[in-house]
């Protein structure tokens, strides 16, 4: 059974930018159980999910 290819950001190709209604973050601090804490481009701090996808893809980090 081989092993599953995990991406970092070098390898990303295509980063996906904000549609309307949407923000850019910064994570924090990582909560468990796949929330984590974003500081919004608006300044504002908020609690997040990774959703299943994205976090089968990439690693996440504090300050990713």
């Amino acid at each position: 059974m081989g092993k599953r290819k995990v991406l970092n950001e070098s390898a990303l190709k295509e980063i996906r930018l904000p549609e309307e209604g949407e923000l850019l973050g910064r994570v924090m601090k990582l909560l468990g159980s796949d929330q984590v804490l974003v500081k919004c481009t608006d300044e504002i701090t908020r609690r997040g999910r990774i959703r299943g996808k994205l976090k089968r893809r990439i690693w996440i980090r504090d300050n990713d």
